[in-house]
C-alpha cells in the first residue's frame, strides 16, 4: 500500500504543470510564473520568475545536468523553450510561437539524443498537435503529428523511444523516426486522462484527471499506485522519480511524496 506524505502545500499549481529534480532538490513551476526550489524537507525558494520577465507561465519541466529546461507560455501569444542556469539566469533556447499558434501551447519537454523533444498543442480548442525536436542551437523540426490522439501533455524517454500522455486518454510511444503507436487508453480502462509521465521500476507511471497515480507494465496492464483524490489532495499533475519514491504535485496546491 502506498504512503502519501506532504512535503509542501498552498502552492499555486495549475494542471498540467510538471516537476523535475535538480541537484537533489525538487523544481516546481507555479501559475504566477515562478519556479520554486523545494528541498525534500519542504524548504522553498524562488529561482526564477518567467512572468516577471514577461515570458509567461512554465508548464513542461526537465533537468539537463545542472540546468532546468522549461516550456513557457505567454498571452500575446508567445511560447518558448527556456533554460534556467543554477544561478537563476534565464536563457531562450527556441521560440515556439509559430508552432503553437494563437490557440496552442508547448506542454511537455524531455531530453532525448542530446535534443529537446517538445509536445505542442497547435490548437487546444481543435485538439491538433505535434511532437517537435529542438536542437541545442534552437532549430525546430517536426517529429510526428499527434492530432489523432488530441492534445499532448507530458512525455518521458523509455529506452529508444518516447512515451507521450494524450488528452484522448492514450499513452503513445513515438520512435526516433516519428512512428507513433498507442500503448494503452487509460480513459477507456477507467483510469482517466493522463497528464504527466515518468519511468519508475521499469514501468510507465502517470498522473490522471481521475485523481490517480497509475502504473503501466510492459504488457500494457494498468494498476493504481495511489488514489490522490480520495486522500483529499485533489487532482495530481506533475510527477517525477526521487530516490526510490514518486513525487507528485496536485491542483490542490500539494507537493506529495509517494512511498510504496
Amino acid at each position: 500500500m502506498a504512503t502519501l506524505s506532504v512535503i509542501s502545500q498552498k502552492l499555486n499549481i495549475y494542471t498540467p504543470q510538471n516537476i523535475t529534480v535538480r541537484q537533489g532538490d525538487l523544481i516546481v513551476p507555479l501559475l504566477d510564473g515562478q519556479l520554486l526550489r523545494v528541498t525534500p524537507q519542504g524548504e522553498s525558494s524562488a529561482i526564477a520568475n518567467f512572468m516577471k520577465d514577461e515570458l509567461g507561465v512554465p508548464f513542461g519541466m526537465t533537468a539537463q545536468g545542472n540546468d532546468v529546461i522549461a516550456t513557457v507560455s505567454g498571452f500575446l501569444p508567445q511560447h518558448y523553450l527556456m533554460r534556467v542556469k543554477p544561478d537563476g539566469k534565464v536563457e531562450t533556447i527556441a521560440d515556439l510561437s509559430r508552432q503553437s499558434g494563437a490557440y496552442g501551447a508547448p506542454f511537455g519537454v524531455t531530453v532525448f539524443r542530446d535534443e529537446y523533444w517538445v509536445t505542442v498543442s497547435t490548437d487546444v480548442i481543435e485538439s491538433t498537435s505535434e511532437l517537435v525536436r529542438v536542437s541545442q542551437k534552437g532549430e525546430v523540426k517536426a517529429i510526428a503529428n499527434l492530432t489523432e490522439f488530441k492534445n499532448p501533455f507530458g512525455l518521458v524517454v523509455q529506452g529508444d523511444s518516447v512515451v507521450v500522455a494524450q488528452s484522448s486518454g492514450h499513452l503513445v510511444r513515438v520512435s526516433e523516426k516519428g512512428d507513433v503507436k498507442a500503448i494503452v487508453n487509460l480513459q477507456e480502462a477507467g483510469f482517466g486522462l493522463p497528464f504527466n509521465v515518468a519511468i519508475w521500476r521499469d514501468q510507465i507511471v502517470a498522473t490522471t484527471n481521475a485523481g490517480l497515480v497509475v502504473a503501466v507494465d510492459q504488457a500494457g496492464k494498468v494498476s493504481t499506485i495511489a488514489d490522490v483524490k480520495t486522500a483529499k489532495y485533489q487532482i495530481p499533475s506533475g510527477i517525477v522519480v526521487f530516490e526510490k519514491d514518486l513525487i507528485v504535485t496536485t491542483n490542490g496546491g500539494f507537493l506529495l511524496r509517494i512511498s510504496v
